[in-house]
């Protein structure tokens, strides 16, 4: 194989593994649209939360805001959170939204 082969085919390989990492990267807003969808309802977006489930700015103090918890946490849903199936890049679309609660 020749230089200008060996380089192109690199080049090629890093701008793959660049793209995929892309897709792995979460959107608050979008995140944010996901968990008004199925999540806000119960842990509400205020400290207070609900009665029916502590808050989320709660859930992301601590332990509970370790992104393998979180992706674990929304990978096997607890019940009630029956029927939501979330896939990777929604998975990192709501951690990146929490995130952003977490600092708000």
């Amino acid at each position: 194989m020749t230089v200008r082969r060996v380089v192109c085919l690199a080049a090629a390989l890093f701008a793959l593994c660049g793209t995929a990492r892309a897709a792995e990267v979460g959107d608050p807003a979008m995140g944010r649209s996901l968990a008004d969808r199925w999540c806000v309802a119960c842990h509400g977006t205020t400290s207070r939360g609900s009665d029916a489930a502590p808050s989320l700015p709660r859930l992301m103090r601590g332990r509970s805001a370790d992104e393998t918890r979180l992706r674990t946490w929304l990978a096997a849903p607890h019940p009630p959170m029956r029927g939501i199936d979330l896939s990777r890049q929604q998975t990192e679309d709501i951690i990146a939204w929490l995130r952003q609660l977490a600092r708000e």
